[in-house]
């Protein structure tokens, strides 16, 4: 179906992106579960607060719709506050004050809880994505023998094979606070 206002799509996917913190000039967001990355897929207001918008409002993450309604699911299933129990201001009243406020060990308790249940989610879906990168490998094996010797010709990102992201500390001089370690 074509649209009759083709300008409208591109002003829609402006403003995904920009909800989504991502500056125009660099690749398109994808979804950290999945994958997915067409613009109209992904949970675009603010992306997916991981530990739950009350117990930690700056910890977000880009999911699609479908792994952001799952992620929820797994929020509650876990006990997750996802809405402060509290009731609004303007609702309170001097009769009905509702439960006491959420301390910060209650805040930090959910927040693992809901942490916790993602990371077990993304780790399944990492052990996933192992299992059909290593169908892929014997295939490559099967059709393309030589394939190996092209690939190990190509350094691998930092971190990966002994190379080292950060510099490392002598175990008998770690660097202070004051230093900035």
């Amino acid at each position: 179906m074509t649209t009759t206002r083709p300008l409208a799509g591109a002003a829609r996917a402006a403003r995904r992106r920009a909800a989504l913190g991502v500056d125009p000039d660099s690749p398109p967001p994808a979804c950290a579960r999945c994958g997915e990355a067409r613009l109209f897929a992904l949970h675009a207001r603010e992306g997916h607060h991981v530990a739950g918008r009350v117990n930690d409002p700056s910890l977000t993450v880009v999911l699609c719709l479908n792994c952001h309604a799952a992620a929820h699911e797994t929020m509650r299933v876990a006990g997750v506050p996802l809405r402060d129990p509290r009731p609004p201001r303007w609702a309170a009243s001097t009769h009905d004050v509702g439960p006491p406020p959420p301390t910060m060990l209650d805040r930090l308790a959910a927040l693992l809880a809901s942490v916790g249940g993602f990371l077990v989610d993304l780790g399944e879906r990492f052990g996933d994505w192992a299992g059909w990168l290593l169908g892929a490998v014997a295939a490559l094996d099967a059709a393309v023998p030589t394939w190996r010797e092209t690939v190990a010709a190509v350094p691998g990102p930092p971190g990966v094979g002994g190379q080292r992201r950060y510099p490392a500390y002598p175990a008998s001089d770690p660097p202070t606070v004051e230093e900035g370690g």
